[in-house]
């Protein structure tokens, strides 16, 4: 950068001169560059930049104005800059609608955009990263014509000082976010750690500084297998690992109970950049459900008893006389009253035992004849169905194999499914039971010719205590656990549950079980397919 004369008709002097601002413009630029790198504050950056512009091009006024970062926040110099603040909002308006430009008083000195005090006004938006983050501003008392030399000069100053607004708000957002986050942490009972690609710690909040026993200062960039020797924990962190089965996890540590969860943090190039692991304590949860399984198991228990004499003396009242046509009426409402509560309490605690959350009910798989199972299945429908005149019809292959199943758990909830259709469907209607081998898997499914299911209603059927309600169902007894234990079995054992229906035509409700992995006798091998 110069502005030496061509040519040989400079004096020694005046040679002299323009070096020495070469000069000086070149140390100032050097200065303001160094102070930008070494992240100095805009206190102490932008004055020494509108001061460097003052001195190189003698303007009367210098004045650099932020937008959006804090109203009013300006830096000025120049023996007028403190009297022409009234300009800043004007100025900076017409630099948000024109880019940069330059006012000149026309030789009239007529001009409704200068006061009187100025000639001429140069105005620069200040631009970084593709946002306008203010305004920089020359004003002169005189005509002043800048010329190529100092122009330059200007532009750099200007594009700098917009690095330096840029860079500062870009490191006060970045110090905002870590003391968020730092409190956060801080505040949050769970321990969290955040692991890079290779499982060597980044960041540990006190909680789990609390949890291991092991301060920041001594953890930061240890491997986490040294710092949380748990092989089920660090498990979690493999890509190949099922999120369903993180989500069953329960590790104790420190006589407490944790659920992990891990996420996984990728680059934009999809590249592992690291982890993230909560763990949250369910201690207190975990007590509670254990009371409330033993306060269940407790009550089905007192409750079954009583129940059990309440059908045995029923059975027994026609031995001691005959009943009269009334006695009889009520004996055997009592006795459909007394099967309706054994029933509740029998779902209930299947409920409680297969919950996805709270469940603590490990599958007792044996080898099963799941054949045998649906035919005593059928056989059991066949007077509630006769009852309400249902045409009760089944398709049961022949090929199914001995599976390696909960047998009283799959017999439920095939038994759910069969008993929901015969509850549900109008007298006289048809309910079809079929089982077969399709894409390697036994598919179960039960359709009726009643009432349908609205497609609302369908997305919420398979929850727990949901009920679909209906003036023609008003009658009919339930508990709204019936399809939730059918689900949670199936996907116990791999498979799912679902129901496809339209309504005023009917429904088929289904249940899949995988001919694959722990569902297999040992040694089995389940080939192709049976429609």
């Amino acid at each position: 950068m110069s502005n030496v004369k061509e040519g040989f008709d400079l004096t020694f002097e005046e040679l002299q001169t323009q070096l020495i601002q070469y000069v000086e413009q070149q140390q100032l630029l050097l200065t303001v560059t160094r102070q930008i790198s070494g992240s100095i504050g805009l206190s102490e950056t932008l004055p020494h930049i509108l001061g460097g512009i003052n001195r190189a091009l003698k303007a009367d006024v210098v004045r650099l104005l932020l937008v959006g970062f804090g109203r009013g926040t300006a830096y000025a110099t120049g023996p007028l800059a403190d009297q022409m603040g009234d300009l800043d909002a004007h100025l900076l308006e017409l630099a948000s609608q024109h880019g940069e430009f330059e006012i000149v008083r026309d030789e009239t000195g007529d001009s409704n955009l200068l006061p009187p005090d100025l000639e001429a006004v140069l105005v620069i938006p200040l631009i970084a990263h593709q946002t306008q983050h203010g305004i920089l501003w020359l004003g002169f008392q005189s005509p002043h014509h800048l010329g190529e030399a100092e122009r330059t000069l200007l532009s750099i100053l200007a594009g700098q000082a917009a690095i330096a607004v840029a860079n500062s708000r870009s490191f006060e957002a970045a110090r905002r976010r870590r003391e968020w986050l730092a409190a956060i942490l801080a505040s949050t009972p769970d321990p969290v750690l955040v692991v890079d690609h290779e499982l060597c710690l980044q960041l540990i909040n006190p909680a789990a500084q609390e949890t291991f026993g092991v301060s920041e200062e001594s953890a930061m960039g240890e491997p986490l297998a040294k710092i949380a020797a748990i092989p089920d924990l660090l498990s979690l962190f493999s890509e190949t690992h099922d999120p369903d089965e993180q989500r069953r996890i329960e590790l104790s540590i420190n006589g407490r109970t944790y659920s992990p969860s891990i996420s996984h943090v990728r680059t934009e190039r999809d590249e592992s950049a690291g982890s993230v692991l909560v763990l949250r304590d369910i201690t207190h949860f975990k007590r509670l459900n254990d009371n409330m399984s033993e306060f269940l198991s407790t009550v089905s228990h007192d409750m079954r008893s009583p129940l059990t004499f309440m059908k045995g003396y029923l059975d027994m009242l026609g031995m001691i006389g005959e009943l009269n046509e009334r006695q009889t009426e009520f004996a055997e409402k009592i006795a459909v009253g007394v099967i309706q509560m054994s029933d509740m309490v029998e779902k209930i605690l299947e409920a409680g035992k297969l919950d996805p959350v709270a469940g603590t009910y490990q599958l007792l798989r044996e080898p099963t004849d799941v054949v045998e199972v649906l035919q005593k299945m059928m056989s059991s429908l066949s007077e509630p169905a006769a009852k309400k005149e249902i045409e009760l019809t089944a398709a049961i292959a022949p090929d199914i194999p001995i599976l390696n199943v909960d047998r009283a758990m799959l017999s439920s909830a095939f038994t759910n499914l069969a008993e929901n259709a015969v509850k549900y469907t109008p007298e006289g209607g048809k309910v079809h039971v079929d089982a077969h081998l399709e894409n390697d898997q036994l598919l179960f499914s039960v359709q009726d010719n009643g009432y349908g299911i609205s497609p609302e209603n369908q997305k919420k059927l398979f929850q727990r205590n949901v009920r679909v309600h209906r003036k023609e169902w008003k009658r009919v007894k339930g508990s709204g656990l019936g399809l939730f234990i059918v689900k949670n079995v199936a996907q116990r054992h791999g498979g799912d549950a679902w129901v496809e229906s339209v309504e005023g035509q009917g429904s088929t409700f289904f249940l899949s079980i995988p001919l694959a992995g722990s569902n297999l006798i040992a040694g089995d091998h389940i080939s192709g397919s049976a429609d």
